[in-house]
């Protein structure tokens, strides 16, 4: 015999013992998960998925905009809340066979180069100072809910080992005095190899979701701990 109180107990070893066991081979609560993240989501419910946040950022002068983060060994989901209403979430996959979904489309992250995914809208975001990363947007249709949606990478996602001397060259060009010709040479050099480890979406601008990713001293600071 066993008791209620043992049961519930036993049940939740159990339980537990077999998400360990699809979290490590397969991909399939993780995905559960971020299924789950929805534009409009309320933020109360989507921390009853990913419990709470490990780290909070206060958007100035916006200063009711927040950015909340949350992190598990295979990706870092942050998520623009205001009100309590999310108005935009960004997803990084940190291994390189974890390969999420990306929103609104047929294709996963880490799967094909930049260029395969979308065309080029003649927009991006970039920096190598404190993060190495790219990000470019893309206006979604009908289809799309009329969302942005950026596709990029960033250095401590999966992959991380990519093209760097692109990345750099587009980097310095844009701290001279340089022609579109050039700019657009190294920009298509740059997407025709890059593997994309992060995506936003939402009601957020290309300028607000570059700035929804950690620096590489944040990122070391709050999730690489005695790193």
């Amino acid at each position: 015999m066993i008791s209620l109180g043992q049961w519930a107990d036993t049940k939740d070893i159990v339980t537990s013992a077999y998400e360990g066991f699809i979290t490590h081979f397969t991909d399939e609560v993780e995905l559960d998960k971020l299924s789950e993240v929805r534009v409009g989501a309320n933020l109360t419910y989507l921390e009853t998925v990913f419990g709470d946040a490990r780290l909070i950022k206060v958007k100035q002068p916006e200063t009711d905009l927040q950015y909340r983060y949350y992190h598990d060994a295979k990706f870092l989901l942050a998520l623009a809340v205001r009100q309590q209403r999310v108005v935009g979430y960004l997803v990084v996959s940190l291994q390189p066979g974890f390969m999420p979904p990306v929103a609104f489309s047929d294709t996963t992250l880490g799967q094909q180069p930049l260029a395969a995914y979308q065309p080029f809208a003649g927009s991006f975001s970039t920096d190598t100072t404190n993060l190495r990363y790219y990000l470019e947007p893309q206006t979604l249709g009908r289809e799309g809910l009329f969302f942005e949606r950026q596709l990029g990478f960033v250095e401590y996602g999966a992959t991380a080992e990519q093209d760097k001397t692109t990345l750099q060259q587009l980097n310095d060009l844009l701290l001279q005095d340089y022609d579109d010709d050039a700019l657009l040479q190294l920009s298509t050099a740059l997407r025709a190899t890059l593997i994309p480890n992060v995506y936003a979406l939402g009601e957020i601008t290309l300028e607000q979701a570059a700035d929804m990713l950690l620096t590489r001293y944040e990122y070391k600071a709050y999730f690489q701990p005695g790193e």
